[in-house]
């Protein structure tokens, strides 16, 4: 009986350590460490931070977007909006302004008049 297990024990052991497994043609066989990614050829392999949008949401050969650089992009859009917005609310206060002086101008009766309205 012993025997029996000795040689289910030495036969396990020998099939485990000859099994074999194939590649593609073409493919190469590769060693992998915890937590590595296989990724196709015809593929990327993105970061698991990564963010995928549409398939191609740019130009195909610029790839995908990481979640960090993407916030980084947003904030910097809207501190760009709230710029432009502010700097449109000056552009209105100033042409009322200049409009107000203009019509001053054309309504005074005297030089000192005009004079007195751009300054």
């Amino acid at each position: 009986m012993k025997r029996m297990i000795f040689l289910a024990a030495l036969l396990l052991v020998w099939s485990a350590a000859h099994a074999d497994f194939t590649c593609p043609d073409g493919a190469k066989p590769s060693c992998l460490d915890q937590g590595d990614k296989v990724c196709p050829a015809t593929a990327r392999c993105v970061d698991n931070n990564a963010v995928c949008f549409d398939q191609f949401p740019c130009d195909a050969s610029e790839g995908f977007v990481c979640e960090s650089k993407y916030d980084a992009l947003l904030k910097d859009c809207k501190e760009a909006a709230q710029e432009h917005n502010a700097l449109a609310g000056q552009n209105v206060e100033l042409r009322q302004q200049r409009l107000d002086q203009k019509n001053c101008v054309l309504n005074a009766s005297t030089l000192a008049g005009a004079r007195q309205c751009v300054r």
